[in-house]
């Protein structure tokens, strides 16, 4: 082996030495963007079945079906989704062109479109503590009718109101209470990131900081 062939040698070795890391790396950023069908799954689905609104909503390990009362437990695979709740069925999807592909066990197929996080309702019930006073916990109910009902832990009384939306932001008036000595309504205001399900307020009460509640289904055990 003459002395110019040990030298490419060499110099492919070296090159392969620069190149096989930057490699691996940007493999593993090229993985950590991947969209598995876990995340295309996790928004609201909509679509019409046997003439009637079809809403299939996931939140993490919940998800919300239209005209259900009570949330429903589901499991998923990559082409199956299995949902016991008000309403028990299985079937079987697929993504295509931006859809999701159900077929039911009765062969009925739904193309189901993607909805958005800021189309989520808003209806339900939220929870949280605020940043300065850590000893109390509030919980919130927003009705799909507009009105909303709030209480303190541990110790407050129920204190009903009424909720508006314009796109993120939300405005809370609740009623006077003279009995309690609020003459005045009072008025609170969030900002609802849809990415996260959460409510963001600078104050609630008077004192009390910044105050993030989240949206829950099943209320934590305390």
């Amino acid at each position: 082996m003459n002395i110019g062939m040990i030298a490419r040698i060499h110099a492919v070795t070296l090159l392969a030495a620069f190149l096989i890391p930057a490699l691996l790396v940007a493999q593993d950023d090229a993985d950590s963007t991947v969209v598995t069908w876990q995340d295309s799954l996790q928004t609201r689905w909509v679509g019409t079945h046997l003439g009637r609104p079809l809403h299939l909503d996931f939140y993490s390990d919940t998800m919300v079906v239209v005209q259900d009362r009570l949330v429903a437990d589901y499991f998923a695979t990559r082409d199956s989704i299995v949902v016991i709740g008000d309403t028990s069925f299985s079937v079987h999807y697929r993504f295509a062109l931006d859809r999701m592909i159900v077929r039911t066990d009765s062969g009925n197929v739904i193309t189901m479109a993607k909805q958005g996080p800021l189309a989520r309702p808003l209806r339900g019930s939220w929870l949280g503590t605020p940043a300065l006073m850590r000893d109390s916990t509030i919980e919130l109910y927003m009705s799909s009718l507009g009105t909303a009902v709030r209480r303190t832990y541990p110790g407050g009384e129920r204190i009903d109101g009424e909720w508006d939306r314009f796109s993120r932001e939300i405005t809370f008036t609740w009623f006077p209470d003279s009995a309690a000595g609020r003459p005045d309504s009072t008025l609170w205001v969030a900002i609802y990131a849809p990415e996260r399900s959460q409510l963001l307020f600078n104050e609630t009460m008077e004192g009390s900081g910044v105050t993030i509640m989240r949206r829950f289904f099943r209320r934590p055990r305390p």
